[in-house]
């Protein structure tokens, strides 16, 4: 998929911001509890809120993690209630247009996870997008080497959130899906083979997550563990109590602050690992501000298949 046309300014200029330096002590909000409202608006707070993200009349993009259809206390994909919170959240910064959007071959994944009951946001399938609704891109200095199809209703969006699901995955292949891995649901399955996006896949894995938030990382991430998820990830998890969300603008060092709590190292994570030196965003949990909870007594140790 040769990319013949020239890339729009506005798109080849986000994809450079997301090869910008990040912020050399970026913050991590933590919030703790079982209310989802409560819980997810104290992590955003946490971690500086979303006012000096999203301007007036922005169109805002957030991308949960929908891998399949799902009830919520599966652990499988984000639960709505704290995506609720976060277009309530987006609203009040005054976004002129608010979209939840996932790319799933399955047709009824919004409402089996309960996603027609979020108000104030359209629910758009990326998976309905043709050639010509995608930007045909590629990234400076491509792990892959090869273009990528990305929905021009994700490049064209003046905000994305990304709102991952804390869970494993087989630790031969992502070993966690938090939110540098959610992004690998952006590009419509039906270009990359079967419902796994079996061509990514075999182009590398790590190296297909971070070509994919290298053309545009997120502008901010919040990961739902209020309930996560533990054992053969990311499809067949088994639910874990956690209590926790986790929010900030710098999604390697909210990962990496992730997987501390999750009882796992960088090493252990090689997409995590190849993001940072990347230069997609800090790994050294020493630079890494955490404000809301001191995670020591706090952190579990999640159990992968």
């Amino acid at each position: 998929m040769d990319n013949l046309k020239p890339i729009p300014e506005q798109v080849a200029e986000k994809m450079k911001r997301s090869l910008r330096i990040m912020e050399p002590e970026p913050v991590v909000g933590i919030g703790l509890g079982t209310d989802y409202s409560l819980v997810t608006r104290t992590a955003v707070n946490h971690a500086g809120g979303l006012k000096g993200i999203i301007k007036e009349n922005d169109t805002v993009i957030i991308k949960p993690n929908l891998v399949k259809p799902a009830l919520p206390n599966e652990a499988v994909t984000t639960d709505y209630r704290v995506v609720q919170e976060v277009v309530n959240l987006v609203k009040e910064c005054g976004a002129g247009k608010i979209i939840i959007a996932e790319a799933t071959p399955y047709g009824n994944v919004f409402e089996s996870a309960n996603y027609n009951k979020i108000s104030g946001a359209e629910l758009f399938n990326m998976e309905e997008c043709q050639a010509e609704d995608c930007y045909c891109l590629r990234p400076d200095k491509s792990l892959t080497g090869h273009d990528i199809m990305i929905p021009k209703v994700y490049m064209d969006a003046d905000v994305v959130i990304g709102v991952a699901k804390l869970k494993t995955h087989s630790e031969y292949d992502a070993g966690v899906t938090l939110s540098i891995k959610n992004s690998f649901g952006v590009p419509p399955t039906r270009f990359y083979g079967d419902t796994y996006k079996e061509q990514l896949h075999l182009w590398g894995l790590k190296e297909a997550i971070v070509d994919i938030n290298k053309i545009r990382k997120p502008d901010f991430v919040i990961i739902d563990g209020i309930v996560g998820g533990e054992g053969d990830g990311p499809l067949w998890v088994r639910p874990v109590q956690s209590n926790i969300v986790l929010a900030g603008a710098d999604p390697v060092a909210v990962d990496m602050v992730t997987l501390d709590f999750m009882g796992f190292t960088i090493d252990e994570v090689r997409h995590v690992k190849l993001a940072a030196e990347e230069g997609l965003g800090i790994a050294d949990l020493n630079r890494i501000k955490i404000v809301g909870a001191d995670l020591g007594p706090l952190k579990m140790k999640f159990q992968r298949y």
